[in-house]
Protein backbone atom coordinates (compact mmCIF):
# COMPACT_ATOMS: atom_id res chain seq x y z
CA UNK A 1 0.00 0.00 0.00
CA UNK A 2 1.26 3.68 -0.95
CA UNK A 3 2.29 5.46 2.20
CA UNK A 4 0.71 9.30 1.57
CA UNK A 5 2.68 12.78 2.94
CA UNK A 6 0.08 14.53 5.58
CA UNK A 7 -0.58 16.91 2.87
CA UNK A 8 -1.19 13.98 0.53
CA UNK A 9 -2.92 12.70 3.07
CA UNK A 10 -5.66 15.03 3.73
CA UNK A 11 -6.27 15.67 -0.52
CA UNK A 12 -6.77 11.98 -0.37
CA UNK A 13 -9.79 12.50 2.34
CA UNK A 14 -11.38 15.37 0.97
CA UNK A 15 -11.03 12.98 -2.66
CA UNK A 16 -13.20 10.11 -0.38
CA UNK A 17 -15.82 12.72 0.60
CA UNK A 18 -16.62 13.41 -3.12
CA UNK A 19 -16.81 10.61 -3.77
CA UNK A 20 -20.02 10.04 -1.58
CA UNK A 21 -21.40 12.07 -3.03
CA UNK A 22 -20.65 11.58 -7.26
CA UNK A 23 -20.48 7.55 -7.61
CA UNK A 24 -18.07 5.51 -9.26
CA UNK A 25 -16.04 7.54 -11.36
CA UNK A 26 -12.51 8.58 -12.15
CA UNK A 27 -9.94 10.82 -10.17
CA UNK A 28 -8.18 13.11 -12.63
CA UNK A 29 -4.81 14.45 -10.55
CA UNK A 30 -3.12 17.42 -12.49
CA UNK A 31 0.55 17.71 -11.43
CA UNK A 32 0.49 14.09 -9.99
CA UNK A 33 3.31 13.90 -7.70
CA UNK A 34 4.91 10.79 -8.81
CA UNK A 35 1.27 8.77 -8.99
CA UNK A 36 0.89 8.55 -5.42
CA UNK A 37 -2.29 9.49 -4.46
CA UNK A 38 -3.68 8.22 -7.83
CA UNK A 39 -2.42 4.80 -6.82
CA UNK A 40 -3.96 5.31 -3.48
CA UNK A 41 -7.25 6.13 -4.70
CA UNK A 42 -7.39 3.12 -7.13
CA UNK A 43 -5.96 0.84 -3.65
CA UNK A 44 -8.60 1.94 -2.00
CA UNK A 45 -11.65 1.76 -4.61
CA UNK A 46 -12.40 5.27 -4.31
CA UNK A 47 -11.85 5.54 -8.11
CA UNK A 48 -12.41 3.54 -10.75
CA UNK A 49 -9.63 4.69 -13.15
CA UNK A 50 -7.13 7.44 -12.93
CA UNK A 51 -5.92 10.08 -15.15
CA UNK A 52 -2.24 12.04 -14.27
CA UNK A 53 -1.13 15.25 -15.86
CA UNK A 54 2.40 16.48 -16.18
CA UNK A 55 3.51 19.33 -17.95
CA UNK A 56 7.40 17.19 -18.44
CA UNK A 57 8.37 14.29 -19.68
CA UNK A 58 10.03 13.41 -16.33
CA UNK A 59 7.53 13.38 -14.09
CA UNK A 60 5.34 11.75 -16.03
CA UNK A 61 7.27 8.76 -16.38
CA UNK A 62 7.64 8.26 -12.62
CA UNK A 63 3.79 8.60 -12.32
CA UNK A 64 3.46 5.93 -15.24
CA UNK A 65 5.74 3.67 -13.59
CA UNK A 66 4.33 3.75 -10.30
CA UNK A 67 1.02 3.13 -11.44
CA UNK A 68 2.48 0.07 -13.28
CA UNK A 69 4.11 -1.03 -10.38
CA UNK A 70 1.17 -1.14 -8.06
CA UNK A 71 -0.34 -3.35 -11.16
CA UNK A 72 -2.96 -0.29 -12.57
CA UNK A 73 -1.61 -0.18 -15.57
CA UNK A 74 -4.43 -1.02 -17.70
CA UNK A 75 -6.93 1.69 -15.43
CA UNK A 76 -4.88 4.46 -15.65
CA UNK A 77 -3.15 6.77 -18.25
CA UNK A 78 -0.69 9.20 -17.90
CA UNK A 79 -0.10 12.44 -20.38
CA UNK A 80 2.10 15.04 -21.17
CA UNK A 81 0.09 18.35 -20.82
CA UNK A 82 -0.41 21.82 -19.34
CA UNK A 83 -2.88 21.16 -17.20
CA UNK A 84 -6.21 19.77 -18.01
CA UNK A 85 -5.58 20.52 -22.05
CA UNK A 86 -6.37 17.57 -24.07
CA UNK A 87 -8.58 15.48 -21.29
CA UNK A 88 -12.36 15.73 -21.65
CA UNK A 89 -13.66 16.06 -18.10
CA UNK A 90 -16.65 13.07 -17.59
CA UNK A 91 -19.44 12.82 -15.20
CA UNK A 92 -18.19 11.57 -11.59
CA UNK A 93 -14.87 12.66 -12.33
CA UNK A 94 -12.90 14.72 -9.61
CA UNK A 95 -10.42 16.90 -10.60
CA UNK A 96 -7.19 17.27 -7.55
CA UNK A 97 -5.07 20.03 -8.24
CA UNK A 98 -2.62 20.07 -5.58
CA UNK A 99 1.01 21.15 -4.45
CA UNK A 100 1.48 24.32 -6.98
CA UNK A 101 0.91 27.90 -7.03
CA UNK A 102 -2.78 29.78 -6.86
CA UNK A 103 -2.08 31.47 -9.89
CA UNK A 104 -1.80 28.25 -12.02
CA UNK A 105 -4.27 27.26 -10.79
CA UNK A 106 -6.76 29.79 -11.89
CA UNK A 107 -5.03 29.48 -15.09
CA UNK A 108 -5.86 26.07 -15.05
CA UNK A 109 -9.25 26.20 -14.21
CA UNK A 110 -10.29 29.18 -16.05
CA UNK A 111 -9.66 27.02 -19.49
CA UNK A 112 -11.46 24.20 -18.41
CA UNK A 113 -14.82 26.12 -17.57
CA UNK A 114 -14.16 27.73 -21.13
CA UNK A 115 -14.05 24.33 -22.65
CA UNK A 116 -16.79 22.18 -20.53
CA UNK A 117 -20.64 22.84 -20.30
CA UNK A 118 -22.00 23.93 -17.54
CA UNK A 119 -24.31 21.09 -17.12
CA UNK A 120 -21.26 18.61 -17.08
CA UNK A 121 -19.69 20.58 -14.67
CA UNK A 122 -21.92 20.12 -12.48
CA UNK A 123 -21.34 17.08 -12.30
CA UNK A 124 -17.93 17.32 -11.23
CA UNK A 125 -16.06 17.68 -8.21
CA UNK A 126 -12.59 19.96 -8.00
CA UNK A 127 -10.06 19.18 -4.44
CA UNK A 128 -7.72 22.33 -5.01
CA UNK A 129 -4.49 22.85 -2.81
CA UNK A 130 -2.92 25.97 -3.63
CA UNK A 131 0.48 26.47 -2.55
CA UNK A 132 0.44 30.15 -2.20
CA UNK A 133 -2.22 33.00 -3.51
CA UNK A 134 -4.90 31.05 -1.03
CA UNK A 135 -6.97 34.32 -1.06
CA UNK A 136 -6.91 35.05 -4.48
CA UNK A 137 -7.61 31.15 -5.31
CA UNK A 138 -10.87 31.53 -3.14
CA UNK A 139 -12.01 34.69 -4.62
CA UNK A 140 -11.33 33.36 -8.08
CA UNK A 141 -13.83 30.20 -7.79
CA UNK A 142 -16.33 32.12 -5.94
CA UNK A 143 -16.79 34.43 -8.49
CA UNK A 144 -16.94 31.81 -11.10
CA UNK A 145 -19.79 29.98 -9.34
CA UNK A 146 -18.24 27.04 -7.29
CA UNK A 147 -19.78 26.41 -3.74
CA UNK A 148 -16.92 25.62 -1.12
CA UNK A 149 -18.08 21.94 0.13
CA UNK A 150 -15.58 21.50 2.63
CA UNK A 151 -12.09 22.99 3.81
CA UNK A 152 -9.52 21.40 5.60
CA UNK A 153 -5.88 22.14 7.25
CA UNK A 154 -3.30 20.51 7.67
CA UNK A 155 0.52 20.84 8.92
CA UNK A 156 3.18 18.70 7.11
CA UNK A 157 7.05 19.72 7.71
CA UNK A 158 5.86 22.92 9.45
CA UNK A 159 3.80 24.58 6.97
CA UNK A 160 0.13 24.78 6.99
CA UNK A 161 -1.95 23.65 3.64
CA UNK A 162 -5.19 24.44 3.10
CA UNK A 163 -7.52 22.27 1.11
CA UNK A 164 -10.62 22.78 -0.71
CA UNK A 165 -13.24 20.47 -1.66
CA UNK A 166 -15.68 22.63 -4.57
CA UNK A 167 -18.64 21.91 -6.51
CA UNK A 168 -19.78 23.82 -9.44
CA UNK A 169 -23.66 25.83 -9.65
CA UNK A 170 -22.57 28.62 -11.91
CA UNK A 171 -23.68 31.32 -9.51
CA UNK A 172 -21.26 33.87 -8.72
CA UNK A 173 -20.74 35.95 -5.56
CA UNK A 174 -18.38 37.53 -3.68
CA UNK A 175 -16.65 36.54 -0.37
CA UNK A 176 -15.62 39.87 0.70
CA UNK A 177 -11.82 40.28 1.91
CA UNK A 178 -11.93 38.44 5.39
CA UNK A 179 -13.70 34.88 3.65
CA UNK A 180 -10.80 35.16 1.06
CA UNK A 181 -7.88 35.36 3.55
CA UNK A 182 -9.39 33.24 6.06
CA UNK A 183 -11.82 30.93 4.65
CA UNK A 184 -15.23 30.33 3.67
CA UNK A 185 -15.87 27.05 5.86
CA UNK A 186 -12.57 27.79 8.12
CA UNK A 187 -13.95 30.21 10.54
CA UNK A 188 -17.15 28.02 12.01
CA UNK A 189 -14.43 25.38 12.60
CA UNK A 190 -12.30 28.01 14.50
CA UNK A 191 -15.33 28.85 16.51
CA UNK A 192 -16.29 25.19 17.20
CA UNK A 193 -12.72 24.74 18.17
CA UNK A 194 -10.90 23.17 16.20
CA UNK A 195 -7.55 23.18 17.53
CA UNK A 196 -5.71 22.82 14.03
CA UNK A 197 -7.35 25.55 12.23
CA UNK A 198 -7.11 27.52 15.56
CA UNK A 199 -2.99 26.98 15.10
CA UNK A 200 -3.59 28.48 11.68
CA UNK A 201 -5.26 31.32 11.95
CA UNK A 202 -2.89 32.38 14.54
CA UNK A 203 -0.63 31.94 12.06
CA UNK A 204 -2.16 33.91 9.18
CA UNK A 205 -2.32 36.55 11.90
CA UNK A 206 1.07 37.03 12.25
CA UNK A 207 1.21 37.01 8.69
CA UNK A 208 -1.34 38.77 7.80
CA UNK A 209 -0.04 41.54 10.33
CA UNK A 210 2.93 42.13 8.12
CA UNK A 211 1.12 42.16 4.76
CA UNK A 212 -1.95 44.87 5.99
CA UNK A 213 0.75 47.54 5.96
CA UNK A 214 0.74 47.04 1.94
CA UNK A 215 -2.00 45.29 1.19
CA UNK A 216 -5.14 46.81 1.24
CA UNK A 217 -7.58 43.03 1.34
CA UNK A 218 -5.75 41.62 3.77
CA UNK A 219 -5.56 44.87 5.77
CA UNK A 220 -9.41 44.67 5.53
CA UNK A 221 -10.10 40.84 6.35
CA UNK A 222 -7.44 41.32 9.39
CA UNK A 223 -9.49 44.39 10.83
CA UNK A 224 -12.69 42.70 10.31
CA UNK A 225 -11.24 39.33 12.77
CA UNK A 226 -10.07 41.45 15.15
CA UNK A 227 -14.01 43.06 14.99
CA UNK A 228 -15.58 39.83 15.49
CA UNK A 229 -12.78 38.97 17.59
CA UNK A 230 -13.40 42.05 20.04
CA UNK A 231 -17.15 41.34 20.35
Amino acid sequence: MIRLSSRLSAVFDQVAEARKDLGPGRVIDVGSDHGLLAVSCLENGIATEAVCTEIHQGPAGHSKEALKEAGFEDRSCVYVTDGLNGISLKPGDIVVIAGMGGLNIIDIVTRCIASETPELLKQVRFIIQPQKSVNLVRKFFAQKGFDFDDESVCTDRDFFYNIMRMSYSGISYELGAYKECYGVLLPDKEAAGDALVKAYFAHLDEVFEIRSRSDLVVREALNERNGHENK
